[in-house]
């Protein structure tokens, strides 16, 4: 529940904010870094409510302030718009540095087995001694990131070329097609008669 309402809150409100104020007649760019305050008001709700930061929040408000000052540097608002593009790019490129380690989808799996109530001592125990298994995250995890860096690029490109008002709608269908899809294909790869048997 806390991770839908995570994502309503940022991707849906962004969008709800932004086509709300253009309809009353605001003008681009304060539409947009109107946006921003999504993010901000997270990372404020972290730190007084839960007395904690949540670092995917920061991270998002990171891209925020960096997109700021690219659009004070180029005055374009399309700037503004290709945030999120560069903030699935460093997603991606995160989840490919974790494959010299442990795979960030492996990571994420064994926290969601831990969070139902299972006992993740046993991936730990298959981690450590097959390589089989260990072969399973480290390809999903590279589909992963792969992915993400592609739609991203795809993102960075539409914001620069297609009409400011659009953007916003497009690319966050594109966020959310992109998540369905990589979930989609993670667990037709998961039900692989040769996979399910190394996974279990």
């Amino acid at each position: 529940m806390n991770l839908l309402i995570s994502a309503l809150a940022d991707l849906v409100l962004p969008l709800v904010i932004y086509y709300g104020l253009r309809s009353a007649g605001i003008g681009e760019v304060p539409a947009l870094l109107a946006c921003a305050v999504v993010p901000v008001a997270r990372v404020g709700y972290g730190l007084v409510a839960r007395r904690r930061v949540d670092p995917v929040a920061v991270f998002v408000l990171a891209m925020v302030l960096v997109s700021l000052v690219l659009f004070l540097v180029s005055g374009s608002p399309r700037a503004l718009l290709a945030r999120d593009g560069w903030l699935m790019a460093a997603c991606g490129a995160a989840a490919l540095v974790t494959l010299w380690r442990r795979p960030v989808v492996f990571t994420l799996g064994r926290m969601l087995l831990a969070r139902s109530g299972h006992s993740a001592a046993d991936w730990d125990d298959r981690w450590r001694c097959s390589a089989s298994f260990r072969r399973v995250w480290r390809v999903l995890t590279l589909a992963w990131g792969v992915a993400l860096i592609v739609f991203a690029a795809v993102k960075v490109v539409m914001a620069y070329t297609l009409p400011v008002d659009v953007v916003p709608a497009v690319t966050t269908a594109m966020w959310i097609g992109a998540v369905v899809l990589l979930n989609v294909g993670s667990q037709l790869y998961l039900r692989l008669p040769g996979i399910r048997h190394v996974v279990g």
